[in-house]
């Protein structure tokens, strides 16, 4: 039996030496690790190479798709074919109108205006509140606090998981916060059959671009917890009960802006103003 026990100890020794030098070189990474995915302004081109020449292609190609539908309109009316809504050709002219500004204004709206919003509330945030850049320090001096504890340190592993994803998260938002921009151009074209398409694109991107602040207020809150809490296995479960609630930071803006009717209004006073201006245009000339 003292063989056996001996045995034990070795590989349990050796399997948590192992573990400390993994965890001591996360940790090192943990800040830089967060900050390209969560702290830093999102810039679409920053890691996708070519990114403005995607886009100039998919506009391209939305621009083709509206010239075959103004071509197929025009037929359609010297035909005698009637459209089913009875509208006249002067709305279709204003709806295709707008419809071919918006291929080039939507993504120029969320670089322009959505993506700087989004940057001002997380500088805001960060203004008022804890030095993210200190996760690294705080948590390498957690760690180094329980390594004689082994369930704390199975508790802290599961932490350090739940950071890894959390921060994987925060890569897909970026992907998606690209695709979001990539397909406007298409979406633009909804407006011509006065599809709600642009309304679920609008309030797809408001949950997509706004959920790196969710994500960034949830790492403040999160860094306050582990330095904060001195009960250690109340900051654990504290902490990853945090990380659960910012996971669902898209969803519960979705829910928001479904329940609200924030996108409908905001697109039914784009359109609004967009056709007044046009129908001011047209009447000047």
């Amino acid at each position: 039996m003292q063989m056996a026990d001996w045995i034990s100890e070795i590989i349990s020794g050796s399997f948590w030496k192992a573990v400390d030098n993994l965890i001591e070189s996360f940790l090192n990474y943990v800040y830089e690790f967060l900050s390209q995915v969560i702290v830093q302004p999102t810039e679409p081109s920053k890691y996708i190479h070519n990114f403005d020449q995607y886009l100039k292609g998919v506009q391209f190609f939305a621009g083709g798709l509206l010239v075959i539908f103004v071509i197929w309109s025009v037929f359609r009316q010297l035909s005698g074919v009637m459209y089913s809504d009875e509208r006249s050709m002067g709305s279709y002219f204003i709806h295709i109108t707008f419809a071919g500004a918006l291929i080039y204004i939507l993504p120029k709206a969320v670089t322009l205006v959505f993506l700087p919003i989004n940057t001002a509330l997380i500088n805001f945030i960060g203004s008022v509140g804890i030095d993210v850049s200190a996760i690294d320090n705080t948590m390498q001096t957690v760690w180094g606090g329980i390594r004689e504890e082994e369930i704390s340190r199975i508790m802290f592993l599961i932490l350090i998981i739940a950071i890894v994803v959390f921060g994987i998260a925060g890569a897909i938002r970026y992907i998606e916060t690209i695709i979001a921009i990539l397909i406007s151009p298409l979406v633009a074209l909804s407006v011509i059959n006065n599809g709600d398409g642009l309304q679920v694109w609008l309030r797809e991107l408001i949950a997509i671009v706004f959920t790196q602040t969710i994500h960034f207020l949830i790492l403040q809150i999160l860094l306050s917890i582990i330095g904060g809490v001195e009960n250690m296995t109340l900051m654990i479960i504290l902490s990853i009960g945090t990380i659960a609630v910012g996971l669902r930071g898209p969803q519960i803006l979705r829910q928001y802006l479904y329940k609200t009717g924030t996108s409908s209004a905001l697109v039914s006073s784009i359109g609004s103003v967009s056709r007044l201006g046009m129908m001011g245009v047209m009447i000047k000339r």
